[in-house]
């Protein structure tokens, strides 16, 4: 039975012999708090006792323990990561549920709507865009709808490439489990190691193979959403249709606004017969740009091409691992002084690229032959699969060591962008002015500001690019960093904008980005 009335003291915490539900009732004894309940402040939950009552069994897991509901009360975006370390968060989910089917998620939705639930799909907590931030005036009780337990592969169908992925499956756990079926579906986004696909489908995500394997929207035939009209998923697996409007691209880019996807069916490949790797120095950035513009005229790309900037490859290099030997010591100085005696590469300009083929054989010897061919006619000097390994993997590591930033007063971040190729030099010579203006306005100091940039992307008519920057806040104190650094988020992307660049390429909107949705669409659209 229900216990009503106020059980909490001032700090949230439950009073000591109340709960607002029998044990027997919830299967959680609230008389006893956990060390990591105690550790984390966080609101009192908000409960909507019908829901609640009439929920009944249609999950595999739910939690009201305020670890979890602080965990899935936020996304990874800088301010969001810092509030957590530092501050607590002004409104938290009241409920953590973990649906294990396709129906257990038709019945949460459809108890939500007839009892006024705010349902919030959650499926790693990657987001960037501070979709996750729930608005802190909302009365209604909130539920994290956390989909990690519907992570499985329903069917593979080899001949017509195919598979059916439950949402909640985990990028690298995608790949390992199509290994077995001599399959792979490609898609490889910076975050694969916690995405989801769900995730993938709600920001209508890109990945670093998008050149092979595609986009989302490329790869994704057909999705099982479900909304408060119904659920909705085409009623075959046709390859192309004209049917009138196409739903699932609806669905892609709505950020968790339509329902809640349970399940995709995706394009998969075969595993590639060859893998290789390289990497290409230029001169500089913009002499590698035209390069990248050329490439992007091809029939065909390398699986995954991105150029980097100075700063960046320098920060690439102090990475590397230290060798104390004398022989490869001897060897680093060899090629030092051929890239920069020989050659007459200037340290302080010099940028690189990186290269991913996979195929068959054929195609892999073919493509790589064409791009340092073309390479060449840049000033581009091959520079060996090592350094373009380390380079690719260096990607994996950006939110590990932007988060250990933080202990030294460190704030970074990236966003990512996208423009038509004449754009893209004034795009990153703008943007980066704009950056040091703002903020050596609001008092950080030059030495305080790091700026770096990466074509990750090509199309025919343009490239993707990502904004890396940071800013040393030890001057400036924790309380202040996160509003000084959104004015200076803020300038960068109106800078962008100014420039012909989109407001995003991969990571979509969320609230982070909504105050710009007038620069980008007509107000009529967004009224629609």
């Amino acid at each position: 039975m229900f216990v009503e009335g106020n059980r909490y003291d001032l700090a949230g915490q439950w009073l000591p012999g109340f709960a607002p539900y029998a044990a027997s009732d919830l299967g959680v004894d609230f008389t006893k708090e956990s060390p990591r309940q105690a550790s984390v402040p966080v609101n009192p939950p908000i409960f909507n006792h019908p829901f609640i009552q009439e929920l009944g069994e249609n999950f595999s897991r739910r939690s009201f323990e305020h670890y979890d509901r602080v965990m899935h009360s936020h996304g990874h975006s800088f301010q969001e990561i810092h509030t957590l370390r530092n501050f607590s968060f002004k409104r938290n989910a009241d409920m953590v549920l973990y649906p294990g089917s396709h129906e257990h998620c038709e019945e949460i939705v459809k108890l939500a709507v007839k009892h006024d639930v705010v349902i919030v799909p959650y499926g790693s907590g990657t987001n960037v865009t501070q979709a996750l931030i729930l608005p802190e005036n909302e009365k209604r009780m909130i539920v994290s709808l956390d989909m990690c337990r519907m992570d499985k592969i329903k069917w593979v169908d080899k001949e017509n490439q195919m598979a059916c992925v439950e949402a909640g499956i985990y990028g690298f756990d995608l790949e390992k489990a199509l290994e077995p079926y001599g399959m792979v579906s490609g898609h490889e986004p910076d975050s694969a190691e916690f995405s989801t696909l769900g995730g993938w489908i709600a920001t209508r995500a890109s990945g670093m193979k998008k050149n092979t394997y595609g986009n989302i929207e490329d790869i994704v035939c057909n999705m099982t959403i479900v909304t408060p009209a119904g659920t909705y998923s085409k009623k075959s697996l046709w390859p192309r249709t004209s049917n009138g409007p196409d739903i699932n691209h609806v669905v892609m880019g709505s950020e968790g606004n339509i329902g809640v996807i349970t399940e995709a069916v995706i394009k998969v490949k075969p595993i590639p017969e060859k893998k290789e790797f390289g990497s290409i120095l230029f001169p500089d950035f913009e002499t590698g740009t035209k390069f990248m513009a050329e490439m992007a005229k091809q029939p065909r790309y390398p699986t995954s091409i991105r150029m980097i900037d100075n700063t960046q490859f320098k920060f690439g290099q102090s990475l590397k691992p230290a060798d104390n030997s004398m022989i490869h010591a001897f060897i680093d100085k060899v090629k030092t002084f051929y890239v920069v005696n020989i050659k007459g590469y200037d340290p302080s300009k010099m940028a690189a690229c990186t290269l991913l083929f996979e195929g068959n054989a054929a195609e892999v010897d073919h493509l790589s032959k064409l791009t340092y061919n073309i390479a060449a006619k840049y000033y581009g000097m091959p520079a060996g699969a090592e350094n373009g390994l380390k380079g690719y993997t260096l990607t994996f590591l950006i939110t590990y060591i932007r988060d250990i930033a933080c202990d030294h007063y460190i704030a970074a971040e990236s966003f990512e962008t996208s423009c038509p190729w004449a754009n893209v030099p004034r795009l990153c010579k703008d943007v980066r002015a704009r950056i040091y203006k703002e903020a050596l306005g609001l008092g950080f100091k030059e030495s305080q500001i790091w700026v770096s940039f990466r074509i990750t992307q090509l199309y025919e008519t343009g490239a993707a690019i990502y904004v890396y920057f940071s800013l040393m806040y030890a001057d400036h104190g924790k309380e202040k960093i996160i509003d000084l650094y959104e004015q200076v988020e803020h300038a960068a992307r109106d800078e962008v904008m100014i420039c012909g660049g989109s407001l995003s390429h991969h990571h979509g909107i969320g609230k982070l980005r909504k105050r710009f949705m007038s620069n980008v669409v007509p107000d009529m659209a967004i009224k629609w």
